[in-house]
C-alpha cells in the first residue's frame, strides 16, 4: 500500500514506523506478503478503534503494487531462534514504545552481517512483511507492478466486507 500520488518504492525514516531508527544508516521501505497482510498494517488501528471506521479519504488516497523482492541475506525476527540469539522477546518487537524495536531495527541495520532487511510478523496476526534496507543498490533491484486503487481491487474491498468496516 502506497499514497496513490506517491511511487510504490520510497525508503525512509519514519518515526512512526516499527523499525525505522531516526539513527539508522539506511531508509527503509516496509512490504507484506499479501493485500489484507498490507491492509492490516496500514488500517488495522483504525479497525481497531472500536468504531470499525477508516476516513474514506484515506482509502481513496491509497492504491496497491506488488513488489518483487530478489533473494536478500535477511534477520528474520520472526524465528524463535534469531529472537534468542538476539536476546528479544516477541513483545520488545511489537512493543507500542517504538523507541524499543526502532533500536533493534537500528541493531540490525548496524549488524557486521549486513542485513539487507528484517522480517517480522505485523502486530494484528502472524503475516509476514519486510523491512528492507536502502543499501546495495537494493531499490534498483525492486520490481514494481501497479495493482490500482484499493476501491478496485477484490482482496481490499473482500478485506472491509469481511470486518464490517465502513468508509466514512
Amino acid at each position: 500500500m502506497h499514497a496513490a500520488s506517491a511511487p510504490a518504492v520510497q525508503f525512509g525514516r519514519r518515526p512512526h514506523h516499527r523499525f525505522s531508527h531516526p539513527d539508522g544508516p539506511y531508509g527503509l521501505l516496509y512490504v507484506g506478503a499479501s493485500i489484507p497482510t498490507c491492509l492490516w498494517e496500514v488500517f488495522g488501528d483504525d479497525v481497531f478503534n472500536g468504531q470499525r471506521v477508516i476516513s474514506a479519504a484515506k482509502w481513496e488516497g491509497c492504491c496497491a503494487s506488488q513488489i518483487t523482492v530478489p533473494e536478500l541475506g535477511v534477520c528474520a525476527v520472526t524465528l524463535e531462534r534469531t529472537r534468542d540469539a538476539m536476546s528479544v522477546d516477541k513483545a520488545s518487537l511489537m512493543a507500542a514504545d517504538l523507541r524499543i524495536p526502532q533500536a533493534w531495527g537500528l541493531a540490525v541495520q548496524e549488524h557486521p552481517a549486513g542485513f539487507a532487511a528484517l522480517k517480522f510478523s505485523i502486530r494484528f496476526l502472524d503475516q509476514p512483511c519486510l523491512a528492507l534496507f536502502d543499501r546495495r543498490g537494493l531499490p534498483a533491484k525492486l520490481e514494481v507492478k501497479a495493482l490500482g486503487p484499493l476501491s478496485e481491487l477484490d482482496a481490499a474491498v473482500d478485506w472491509l466486507d469481511e470486518r464490517k468496516v465502513a468508509l466514512v
